[in-house]
């Protein structure tokens, strides 16, 4: 009550419009009001509120959570750069000098919304939360009393809805199933429902809400029992904010972009032979086609229309594929949960573009004809003929095969007869229609097999390549496209939550990848959010990794659970061997770092362990190189600019092991960066040079160096998967 009170008479002292101004001049400062309002005095708590900036500004507004005096304190909250761009800050500042804890760029909502951010301080583990949906999270001791303020600077911004809370309360946030808070339309298309969700700690539930457009020329927005309906009425944009009438907090703003109608072909002949894959007629196609119109040069991808799949016998519409970042609903696993992603549907190589359907949206001996709108290629040319599309029912039809392959060995090329052609296609008959137990191996033809994968409820899947480096899975994918980790969603579940690795993995035991590559293709320079996964193995089941490579630039492969790897390569900058694990084994692997395309100075860390619990082995590498190589722009590594490994979180432990490695002259001669949790966790012994030479450990700081007894504690795989299902051990075999 006395909090209630304290902050209701703080409100009293903004001005009408709750906004506040900062003084005039760059950079100016105060804090508004002298922060009289105090949170919780014991105990983990919550500060939350919404804010946008005015027109034009460039600056910050931040929400003090902790308060000592106007140089110190820490805040979170909305950093505006120029042109537009936008980032969440945890910051604190020490005696007038700003430390920056953590920085998030993201994309910015459409029109001019407010947007909720909320902060949890339970002790030093900070977490912050954007609309209701968890952020970014970190740990920062500090002793400053648990008072609450709100700062502007560089400009006026706009703050509502503050409040603050006991941490149990949990943060709502409101968003449409599945989908992401973007969306395409086209003008003349019948009103499109979406059903809407609020999702919690507590669960998924309906709630009342509003809908608002922008601009309803373009679109209108209407509210239909669970639903939002959309009707695209013409050519333009429009920003649909959803509020809930329960609280206005909870709240997100969609951006909506209504494309020119559907632009019908006059092409009435069939799509001759070589100009389309698969061909015009063609039979025993598989449900994972992808489909490609082969131009006779390079063609221009546009930015509006839309390809459509139709089932022949009844004519209704299976797939729309458009231009630009599309959503898909990734699996077929037998709880229903999905990895619901954005993703490159259209693409360009040369003079052939690809077209990748939604997952699964086609069904065993069925036939279908495709219809292509002539926005989609403007002025490309096929067969000779000015291109305007495929519009005739058709002229461009297939046949799928007749049923599901019964084998347990399942193939998968991109051309030629093959099982599936994409290897999500495995996975989802692998997942969906044989036991969990049951040992199914997936055959990977040589070749770029492009997409976003997902395992999940599924055991004993091994993937075999052809050959090492010629079997390439690879997609490009990162934090700024699909952010967070990520992790599959129930059938219901608002947003868009599958994480930036290339390939997901959940609930799986022994998972084999074998002779192949993974690979992430994002450059840190090239994007705004750069963590970028090849593998995220969010299992705490077993995986095995044989003479494979996985490649990226930061965090390549995320681990938990029990993995080993065995001559195999992982190559990356920052942080790219992490994870909450138990216990992770490279064994006569290739741990190479390789030049940071974002900052050429940058040697990066190797492993930033965040261990279960602090016996367990963490992350071991035995009999291994640390080696060094160009990066995707073609810098190296400079000659002692990376280290073995860095701090993770203090909720976790910091176990690296280097037993018998041999060493680049890229690794620092101190060897670690700051200071394990505890004091203790980080281990090296027997450490050579690439020539074999051992290596002079005397400058080694905060890791221990271990003498031959004790460095025998991790020299075989019998003793670091000595804990496995407790105590009965595990030892892999390639």
């Amino acid at each position: 009550m006395l909090l209630r009170s304290l902050l209701l008479a703080w409100f009293m002292l903004l001005p009408a419009a709750g906004a506040y101004a900062a003084p005039p001049g760059q950079g100016a400062v105060k804090l508004v009001p002298a922060a009289e309002a105090a949170a919780p005095s014991s105990g983990p708590y919550f500060v939350e509120a919404r804010l946008r900036a005015a027109p034009g500004v460039v600056g910050q507004g931040y929400v003090i959570a902790r308060y000592g005096d106007d140089r110190n304190w820490l805040g979170f909250g909305l950093d505006v750069a120029p042109a537009g761009k936008l980032a969440v800050n945890i910051v604190r500042q020490i005696d007038g000098q700003p430390k920056f804890l953590k920085q998030v760029r993201i994309e910015p909502d459409a029109g001019d919304p407010f947007y909720t951010i909320r902060l949890d301080v339970d002790g030093a583990a900070l977490t912050a939360y954007l609309n209701g949906t968890r952020l970014i999270g970190v740990d920062e001791p500090n002793s400053l009393p648990p008072r609450i303020g709100l700062l502007s600077q560089g400009g006026e911004f706009e703050f509502r809805g503050l409040r603050a809370g006991d941490i149990t309360q949990a943060p709502t946030s409101i968003g449409l199933v599945h989908r992401h808070k973007q969306l395409t339309l086209q003008a003349g298309e019948a009103p499109q429902r979406y059903a809407v969700r609020a999702s919690s700690r507590d669960g998924l539930r309906t709630l009342p809400f509003s809908a608002v457009s922008s601009d309803s020329s373009v679109l209108e927005a209407s509210v239909d029992g669970d639903a939002l309906v959309l009707a695209p009425r013409g050519a333009g944009k429009a920003a649909v904010t959803l509020a809930s009438r329960e609280d206005p907090n909870v709240a997100l703003t969609l951006a909506v972009r209504v494309g020119p109608a559907f632009a019908a072909s006059s092409r009435r002949s069939t799509v001759a032979a070589g100009m389309a894959s698969p061909a015009a007629g063609e039979q025993d196609v598989p449900v994972d086609t992808r489909l490609q119109l082969h131009f006779d040069q390079a063609p221009t991808l546009g930015d509006t229309g839309s390809i459509r799949i139709v089932r022949s016998k009844d004519k209704v519409t299976v797939d729309v594929i458009r231009p630009g970042l599309e959503l898909d609903e990734i699996g077929a696993t037998r709880d229903g949960v999905k990895r619901v992603v954005r993703y490159k549907a259209i693409t360009v190589d040369g003079a052939t573009a690809t077209i990748r359907p939604h997952d699964g949206k086609l069904a065993y001996d069925t036939e279908y004809y495709v219809v292509v709108d002539g926005n989609v290629f403007p002025g490309a040319l096929l067969g000779g003929a000015p291109f305007d599309g495929v519009g005739k029912p058709g002229a461009w039809a297939f046949r799928t095969r007749g049923q599901a392959p019964r084998d347990t060995i399942l193939r998968v090329a991109l051309a030629g007869k093959a099982d599936f052609r994409t290897v999500q296609g495995a996975l989802n008959h692998a997942m969906q229609d044989f036991p969990r137990e049951q040992s199914v191996t997936i055959r990977l033809a040589d070749g770029k097999h492009e997409g976003l994968l997902y395992l999940r409820g599924k055991d004993n899947v091994t993937l075999r390549g052809e050959s090492r480096h010629g079997s390439v899975i690879t997609g490009e994918n990162s934090d700024g496209i699909n952010p967070g980790s990520g992790a599959g969603q129930q059938p219901l579940a608002p947003g868009a939550t599958g994480g930036r690795s290339v390939f997901l993995v959940e609930d799986a035991d022994l998972l084999r990848l074998d002779t192949l590559t993974l690979a992430n293709t994002t450059w840190r320079s090239k994007t705004i959010g750069a963590q970028a996964e090849a593998l995220n193995f969010s299992s705490e089941g077993r995986l095995i990794a044989n003479q494979a490579d996985f490649i990226s630039e930061q965090d390549t492969i995320q681990l938990k659970g029990y993995a080993w790897f065995y001559r195999s390569l992982v190559a990356g900058n920052v942080d790219f061997i992490w994870g909450y694990n138990r216990a992770a084994l490279f064994e006569e692997s290739e741990i190479r770092s390789v030049g940071d395309s974002a900052n050429p100075s940058s040697g990066g860390y190797l492993v930033q362990a965040r261990t279960v619990a602090e016996g367990d082995p963490g992350f071991v590498f035995l009999n291994s190189r640390l080696t060094h190589g160009p990066g995707p722009a073609g810098n190296d590594v400079p000659s002692g600019a990376t280290f073995l490994a860095r701090p993770g979180v203090v909720t976790a432990w910091d176990n690296v092991r280097y037993i018998n490695c041999s060493v680049g002259p890229h690794i620092n001669v101190q060897g670690w960066h700051g200071k394990p949790r505890g004091g203790k966790g980080w281990e090296e012994g027997g450490s050579t040079d690439l020539a074999g030479k051992p290596l002079d450990l005397s400058q080694r700081v905060a890791g221990q160096v271990l003498a031959p007894p004790e460095a025998a504690r991790y020299d075989s795989r019998s003793k670091v998967f000595a804990q496995f299902a407790n105590g009965k051990g595990w030892s892999p075999q390639p």
